[in-house]
């Protein structure tokens, strides 16, 4: 099988990213969505950008119609279980940040 590779197109100010097709799979954490190209990790590639090796990463999916496998709920269950569970609010987190780009209130 062939590595994933990129290359840098200085004059069009591009990145091109090469990785080889594969059969539909299940994403590993979910399975929720189809992996059909992945690099399996942070690859470091032949090109270099200011004199440094550049690193890159990069997966492929897509969300499949409908579940391959649903169980009761039409819900995918993670390797053949049902888990349960609640959505907390982390006490302190502040939300709503202003970005750089919004005006903050006086």
């Amino acid at each position: 099988m062939k590595q994933p590779s990129i290359e840098i197109d200085r004059k069009e100010k591009t990145v091109t990213i090469v990785m080889p097709l594969e059969k539909p799979r299940p994403s590993r954490s979910t399975g929720k969505t189809r992996v059909i190209a992945t690099t399996g990790g942070l690859k470091t590639s032949t090109e270099s950008y200011a004199r440094r090796p550049v690193c890159f990463t990069a997966n492929v999916f897509f969300y499949p119609a409908r579940p391959l496998n649903p169980d009761e709920d039409g819900q995918q269950s993670a390797a053949g279980e049902s888990v349960q569970g609640s959505i907390t609010q982390r006490r302190g987190r502040r939300r709503n940040r202003p970005t750089a780009d919004e005006p903050t209130e006086p």
